[in-house]
């Protein structure tokens, strides 16, 4: 608990490099506690630099500035025609369904920020090729990316010792965008909320026509998580998490999206597909990302499909001891896979040579199945 506690505080005292006048009341002392706390924070290159050298962050949290607007505890939002939004995760799926793919962050290397782009092929340390489901990226609108900034925090919920993994925003003043690729994200849910509390959220839904609308949700100071569930009559392409008062980080968890009668958008219906969520990367994956398109090969299964079922089987019969003769079986069945593309006319011949090279270099099985 006590690496948590510390995680917590490096992603609150992050939001004080892009800190700017707020429309807040603040107490005279903890102005001047805040700046000096400022000054100080200048002298080091990053927050765990900081931590290391024993910089007080508890005096730091206590010295941010309180909104002066009165507590609010009702949920503001603007109806928009084709939008229907929901505050509450059980009238989300229970008006969908509870199949709807979702990130919830939990496939993780280790906690720590991470420059401000990620999806699935995203390979920074915190998160390897795969980590992340597909058919989503998340951003933020600061793009002064280089070496010395961190755009995204992971981090848990330290006061609630239950919490999931969290994606958050590292600094303030930052919206979260969340971008949704393919035609079949109808529907959108997700925990919202705000690090430091205190404030109001407006969260801005976009489809294939543009705006189509936006709901604003206040957030308690220190308090629980929200959330925010869309449902759509156009396609969902991106939503928009801004803090209207630039105050604190925001973070999101649990991103269920989709559309439940096709929950991989792939043009079966989940009655007639062998695949319901199939692997809809856009290049094959073999230990490393190959410039070979992922392609249908029928009734909803994907080459990658095909893929994960015989590294599935594979890595289901690895004892620790028969390596070699599963890693000739992966491959004698693997070509057998790459024929049939091959004579469907899904691959070239070069590209069934480049699969198997590739393959052949893969640790299939994994020695930590």
């Amino acid at each position: 608990m006590k690496h948590l506690k510390t995680s917590l505080y490096l992603l609150l005292t992050a939001a004080v490099f892009t800190s700017c006048e707020k429309e807040t009341t603040t107490l005279p002392e903890n102005a001047e506690m805040n700046s000096s706390t400022k000054l100080e924070l200048s002298s080091y290159k990053s927050m765990a630099d900081a931590v290391k050298d024993g910089f007080d962050l508890g005096a730091y949290v206590n010295s941010l500035p309180k909104h002066s607007f009165s507590k609010k505890t009702e949920v503001n939002y603007l109806m928009e025609s084709g939008l229907e939004f929901y505050f509450n995760n059980e009238a989300f799926f229970e008006s969908n369904c509870y199949d709807l793919p979702m990130e919830d962050f939990n496939n993780y290397n280790y906690l720590s920020s991470f420059p401000n782009y990620l999806d699935q092929y995203t390979d920074n340390g915190v998160y390897s090729s795969g980590s992340i489901i597909p058919n989503i990226s998340f951003t933020t609108t600061n793009t002064n990316i280089n070496s010395q900034y961190e755009g995204f925090w992971t981090w848990y919920d330290v006061e609630n010792v239950n919490s999931d993994l969290e994606l958050a925003t590292n600094f303030a003043e930052e919206d979260l965008i969340i971008n949704f690729y393919g035609t079949n994200v109808l529907s959108a849910g997700m925990k919202v909320s705000s690090i430091t509390g205190g404030t109001t959220l407006e969260i801005q839904v976009y489809g294939t026509s543009g705006y189509l609308g936006s709901a604003y949700q206040y957030a308690e100071f220190w308090g629980p998580d929200y959330y925010f569930g869309v449902v759509s009559d156009e396609p969902i392409t991106k939503i928009i998490i801004s803090d209207i008062y630039n105050y604190g980080p925001l973070s999101i968890d649990n991103v269920s999206f989709g559309n439940c009668d096709d929950l991989d958008g792939d043009g079966v219906l989940n009655a007639n597909d062998m695949h319901p969520n199939s692997d809809l990367r856009k290049y094959l994956v073999i230990g490393r990302r190959m410039k070979i398109e992922n392609k249908m090969v029928k009734n909803g299964i994907t080459m990658m499909d095909q893929i994960n079922d015989l590294i599935a089987e594979i890595n289901s019969q690895y004892n620790g001891q028969n390596y070699a003769y599963l890693h000739k079986r992966f491959m004698t069945e693997l070509s057998q896979i790459t024929y049939n593309w091959r004579m469907a006319r899904l691959i070239t011949a070069t590209q069934r040579s480049q699969i198997s090279s590739i393959a052949w270099r893969a640790t299939i099985p994994y020695y930590n199945n």
